[in-house]
């Protein structure tokens, strides 16, 4: 059965050796979709530590002085004090669970980066963690529901903030195998910049990625915003389903203290998907591409197999006299088919071992993601072609089935 299979594909080898051809090309290009489709999942999946949903976020503003609705201020008053009764209205708004105030990279979905070296002398040895320090209130920590590495809860790290002290992040080590492990930190004094500003690491959180589809290349650290320091975002958390009843809830006189007003104060769904934007059309653009190269492919089995079936007519009836079954007929269609899928993963495995090994995916930074994510997109891409060979070749192969042997050696 098998040696009459292979002489049969041998009769037909200039069809069969362009669709092998094609095959070759198919699986180097699908690989490649989907193992980038295999990073992006990966990515967004990752577990965050912190939840960002019913999360709403704004630009906490002030008045230039030169302005002609600038307001003068006395002995008892500045934007400071204007900022706080605004956030203390804000909090007194029932849909309204917790508001913070930070920095302008204190949130995710912003490409604000303030990088930061905090240091540990340690004998006569100096531990550096580089870092996006991203400076918030410890209502924040509690807004976001930040989680520690060791089990703390979003009110245990936001005490300790309280406190005065820092939170560092862990590390991806796939990405930051330079920095050292923060752990070293956790309970001690650290410099931050230079010896004369020194902190407490009181614990350590789950770091904060720029977007959902990007690792950590550093770490993260969490700073509290001292009585000084202006905060330029507004972070509030909203009871669950209630951010439309917020939104309306809000009055020009809720948004507005004496100089200081919020401005483009948004869900942060609308921020995520502005900032994930290039993201997403990168994969819908991946996604329309594969479709149409397995369209190909299905279309390319299906013509050809169509063609065979006409040609092979009294082939198949002298088959059928002699006892073959409609199953058997199926069974050889569709190993015609996965035969020359092997003979093309056969060709295409060297050239992959032979890619991982050459140092080009270092070259452009596809290394780092690590190869099981390469050869899971080579898996993924075999077993996808696999169907579609077997879905092209099915309905050639039941019209097959269904020939009469009688009307069939008649015609011939």
């Amino acid at each position: 059965m098998k040696r009459k299979l292979l002489t049969q594909m041998l009769t037909e080898w200039r069809s069969n050796l362009w669709m092998i051809v094609e095959l070759i090309i198919v699986i180097a290009v699908l690989q490649f979709i989907f193992s980038f489709l295999c990073v992006m999942s990966d990515m967004h999946s990752e577990n965050r530590g912190y939840d960002l949903n019913n999360i709403y976020v704004g630009n906490i503003n002030v008045i230039p002085s030169d302005s002609p609705e600038y307001q003068p201020y006395d002995s008892l008053h500045n934007r400071f004090t204007d900022r706080d009764m605004l956030m203390g209205r804000l909090r007194s708004n029932p849909y309204v669970e917790v508001a913070g105030v930070g920095s302008n990279n204190a949130m995710p979905y912003s490409y604000n980066y303030y990088g930061q070296t905090f240091g540990l002398v340690e004998k006569d040895t100096t531990y550096t963690y580089q870092g996006n320090q991203r400076q918030m209130t410890p209502d924040v920590i509690r807004a976001i529901r930040l989680q520690g590495l060791h089990g703390e809860t979003p009110e245990q790290l936001a005490a300790i903030m309280e406190k005065g002290d820092i939170l560092l992040s862990g590390i991806d080590k796939d990405f930051s195998d330079n920095l050292i492990d923060p752990e070293i930190m956790r309970g001690r004094d650290v410099f931050i910049g230079d010896t004369s500003n020194v902190r407490h690491v009181g614990a350590l959180a789950y770091g904060m990625r720029r977007n959902d589809f990007e690792p950590l290349f550093a770490g993260v650290a969490y700073t509290p915003l001292s009585e000084n320091q202006w905060g330029e975002q507004l972070v509030v958390r909203v009871i669950d389903g209630a951010g439309d009843r917020f939104m309306a809830s809000l009055g020009r006189e809720d948004k507005m203290q004496g100089n200081v007003y919020i401005s483009d104060l948004r869900s942060i769904d609308v921020i995520r998907d502005r900032a994930h934007l290039q993201y997403t059309q990168s994969i819908r653009n991946f996604v329309i591409c594969a479709g149409f190269i397995m369209m190909v492919i299905f279309l390319g089995f299906l013509g050809t197999f169509w063609f065979r079936t006409q040609q092979r007519v009294g082939e198949i009836a002298i088959r059928k006299i002699n006892g073959a079954t409609d199953g058997s007929i199926f069974r050889r269609f569709v190993s015609e088919g996965i035969i020359m899928l092997l003979i093309s993963t056969v060709i295409t495995v060297p050239l992959l071992v032979a890619l991982l090994n050459s140092g080009v995916l270092d070259a452009i930074g596809i290394q780092s993601v690590g190869t099981g994510v390469i050869v899971r997109g080579y898996i993924i891409t075999i077993a996808v072609l696999a169907l579609l060979i077997a879905l092209g070749i099915w309905a050639p192969a039941r019209r097959a089935m269904n020939i009469n042997p009688a009307y069939a050696l008649k015609d011939q």
